[in-house]
């Protein structure tokens, strides 16, 4: 069947981790896929560091920035066309994109700041709502971290969850998130995508939130 171009961004997510797509599904159709591409944004930002030589790290996220900064909606990647558009929609601001991309620059530099990486990221996400709690995104941030190199992942603190009630429209994608990240920490698979119980058990988790 023929991908729509509505919802394209979260079937590419999709495509790349079922777990991470059903953290956005009960967002806004609208907020949906200008958050999906953020997240793929982060991930294939984190896929640039995977080399060894920290010049071949830097060299690819040099390249995202390089693109990211050029402004076409008409480049050759279609992810950078979609965020070229989110800029032009007014969605997200350069300014922002610039903090992610160094942000992963000085991971690339040293990858002991990847969690530094993913808070920022989170936190790209979260632009759009004001006045969300920082140090709820920055632990978020961390939990991904986290589970991504496979380190236990602490829950939620009490305060954290008060916080992630005053979240906004984003209060159950952060959530999903959360629980992915914890719960995929002490699981067998990294992402176990392939697990459809797993899956049921993060929308029971969303439904209920």
């Amino acid at each position: 069947m023929a991908r729509t171009a509505a919802s394209s961004q979260w079937q590419l997510l999709r495509d790349v981790s079922r777990s991470y797509a059903h953290c956005f599904i009960f967002v806004s159709p609208a907020m949906r896929e200008a958050l999906c591409t953020l997240f793929l944004l982060a991930l294939e930002l984190e896929k640039a560091l995977i080399s060894e030589e920290m010049m071949i790290r830097l060299i690819r996220i040099q390249w995202w920035d390089d693109a990211l900064s050029a402004g076409s909606t008409q480049h050759t990647h279609p992810l950078i066309r979609h965020i070229n558009g989110l800029i032009e929609q007014g969605t997200i601001t350069a300014e922002t994109l610039d903090a992610l991309c160094e942000s992963w620059r000085t991971a690339a530099e040293d990858r002991d700041n990847l969690a530094t990486a993913w808070q920022t990221s989170i936190a790209c996400l979260a632009s759009p709502i004001l006045d969300i709690d920082n140090a709820l995104v920055q632990t978020i941030g961390t939990q991904i971290y986290q589970s991504r190199i496979r380190q236990p992942v602490t829950a939620l603190t009490p305060d954290d969850r008060h916080a992630l009630k005053h979240s906004g429209e984003i209060k159950l994608l952060l959530s999903g998130l959360s629980y992915v990240a914890v719960r995929t920490s002490t699981h067998d698979n990294a992402h176990p995508d392939d697990d459809p119980l797993f899956i049921f058990r993060l929308c029971w988790h969303l439904m209920r939130s």
